[in-house]
């Protein structure tokens, strides 16, 4: 249930951004998350609205772009997209990761893992 605490700060970091550039209304809040942050989208637009409800942001759109990962195989070279298969147990026990060239295991993410708010659009 990580989803709530991760929607509680985008709710936050929101709405004082809002505060402090003096918004009467938050129109659109666009957040990216990594498909390694095994995170669900839907649950995290559920909550994010829940935290925002009898704020200046209770009518935000919200929109949520799903990344994924990019890794960089210390074996054998290999830079490029790496495929998950969605499996519910990955919210419990993270899966082993692999190099889908070498199969090998010494892999740097370079991209998936995060989850940011890129955009917000105010109404000041």
């Amino acid at each position: 249930m990580h989803e709530l605490s991760v929607s509680r700060e985008i709710a936050k970091i929101v709405l004082d951004r809002a505060r402090e550039e003096g918004a009467r209304e938050v129109l659109r809040i666009e957040v990216e998350i990594g498909a390694l942050s095994f995170l669900n989208p839907e649950q995290v637009e559920f909550w994010t609205r829940a935290c925002l409800e009898g704020s200046i942001a209770e009518q935000a759109e919200i929109g949520i772009d799903i990344i994924e990962p990019q890794v960089v195989c210390r074996g054998c070279g290999y830079k490029g997209e790496l495929k998950i298969e969605e499996d519910p147990l990955y919210h419990i026990f993270l899966p082993s990761l692999s190099c889908p060239k070498c199969g090998g295991v010494e892999l740097d993410v370079e991209k998936g893992r995060e989850c940011v708010i890129r955009r917000m659009e105010l109404l000041v």
